[in-house]
């Protein structure tokens, strides 16, 4: 289960911050409330990690193991491709946060 929500979670989560922070922008230029983007990205940032960290320490955990049985590669193998995906995840969280330190949100 670690593996799969890093693996098809993550981009989902990415989608759905780049959704929502779009969809609250005119609500927060109306209310003087970048505050709430933050929150936004920051919840979705968080959750985004955490998947991230369990599938990467499955990987750690597969990687001690003898790698005799076909099965433990498979997990191995995906459980970092998991953590690849992951970790690609939240760098495009991050880099979707990063205006929103810069810019107001009633900047267009």
């Amino acid at each position: 289960m670690r593996i799969w929500f890093a693996l098809l979670g993550a981009p989902i989560l990415a989608l759905a911050d780049q959704s929502i922070a779009y969809s609250m922008t005119v609500w927060a230029c109306a209310h003087q409330q970048a505050l709430a983007m933050h929150g936004v990205h920051a919840l979705f940032f968080a959750v985004n990690v955490g998947a991230t960290v369990a599938a990467w320490g499955l990987w750690r955990a597969t990687s001690r193991r003898k790698m005799s049985d076909e099965t433990l590669k498979r997990r191995h193998f995906l459980a970092g491709l998991a953590t690849a995906v992951g970790a690609l995840s939240a760098l495009a969280i991050a880099a979707m946060w990063l205006p929103n330190w810069m810019l107001s949100p009633c900047f267009a």
